[in-house]
């Protein structure tokens, strides 16, 4: 809840666990009708080049992402965007001349790093660009749907994750009643050399699958299979 003391409302803007997309305008509309005061931040490594929106738009006052996910740039490489009367008043994290500068650039002033990491960010950005976000979008979302929704009617198979288009878009959480999801993702990998990942979290257990635009139709048919053969079949 907002109180008196309240002063920054952290959100993730994809919950990196299931893919849950959080309504991060509506809540920084609420927030900020509260007290306008409260810094509102959008944690967005899983939404950026994922799927398409202007981050002005999302009326937070901080938003970083993760470039090397859904973009492919190479590890190591993020983005920072501060709306402007908020510039002045964050510290970057490296010493920096003007630490109180309303220059963006301030951030930038990091030391010895990797240059050629930097520099390939703009080829991801051409693919990306060459793509376009809308059809990335469209894309990921259906590759999702493809193998998610002929799942659902598998026996004992539960999905974590909504498929509405608004809550959703590439990643998606399922578990098998009666079988553990590291049994699950153990049972992918060394029998299907399937990838995916075991999220065993408070109140939420489940298998992660996260295709991307490489992902072809064949590799979620063969995924679609091996999680038919777990559930009718077992692990063992």
């Amino acid at each position: 809840a907002v109180t008196s003391g309240t002063k920054v409302v952290h959100l993730t803007h994809m919950i990196n666990w299931t893919g849950q997309i959080l309504p991060v305008r509506k809540i920084a509309d609420a927030v900020k009708k509260i007290n306008s005061g409260i810094g509102v931040i959008s944690d967005s490594a899983h939404t950026f080049a994922h799927f398409a929106y202007i981050i002005p738009e999302l009326n937070c006052d901080y938003w970083g992402t993760s470039l090397h996910k859904w973009l492919c740039a190479p590890f190591g490489t993020g983005l920072l965007w501060v709306k402007k009367d908020k510039i002045g008043s964050l510290w970057p994290l490296f010493a920096n001349g003007e630490p109180q500068s309303h220059d963006i650039r301030k951030f930038e002033a990091q030391g010895t790093r990797s240059f050629p990491a930097e520099q390939a960010i703009g080829y991801a950005l051409d693919f990306h660009n060459a793509i376009g976000a809308e059809r990335k979008e469209a894309r990921l979302r259906f590759l999702k749907n493809y193998w998610a929704e002929r799942i659902t009617e598998l026996p004992k198979v539960k999905l974590h994750t909504s498929l509405l288009p608004q809550y959703s878009c590439a990643i998606c959480g399922f578990s098998i009643d009666g079988i553990t999801t590291a049994e699950t993702n153990s049972f992918l990998f060394n029998k299907y050399k399937i990838h995916t990942v075991n999220i065993e979290w408070e109140n939420i257990k489940c298998v992660r699958v996260t295709p991307h635009v490489y992902t072809s139709l064949a590799e979620l048919d063969k995924l679609v299979k091996a999680i038919e053969d777990a559930a009718k079949n077992g692990v063992n």
